[in-house]
């Protein structure tokens, strides 16, 4: 019997293939990598097998709202993480980036290990 693989689609649900997808993906970070990620290597002793999807290609992993991983795609978050106009060919990812945090500036009275006697 010919090995099969379990890949994700667009809207979420899975199909068996014959031939194996070219990403693997974080089902609760939404994040899509490869598939020789050291990272996600890393993390599978960890538990992270019980959230990994693949995908068929890079295309597969956008339209099912994941995003490019940090650590093995760097190039692809780089663009990712600068944000653009969601689903244009140039910008093809449909979530955007958080907007930083404002950090506190130097004098500021926010200090969370200050405690009031």
């Amino acid at each position: 019997m010919p090995k099969t693989y379990r890949l994700t689609t667009p809207d979420g649900s899975t199909y068996e293939s014959d031939t194996p997808g070219e990403l693997g993906g974080n089902r609760k970070d939404k994040v899509y990598g490869r598939l020789d990620c050291w990272s996600a290597n890393l993390a599978l002793p960890k538990g992270y097998a019980k959230h990994r999807v693949f995908f068929k290609d890079e295309a597969s992993a956008i339209a099912a709202g994941y995003r490019p991983y940090g650590r093995c795609l760097k190039p692809r978050h780089q663009i990712w993480k600068t944000g653009g106009d969601p689903g244009t060919e140039a910008y093809p990812w449909r979530i955007l980036p958080k907007e930083p945090r404002p950090r506190p500036t130097s004098g500021s009275t926010t200090n969370r290990s200050f405690r009031p006697a």
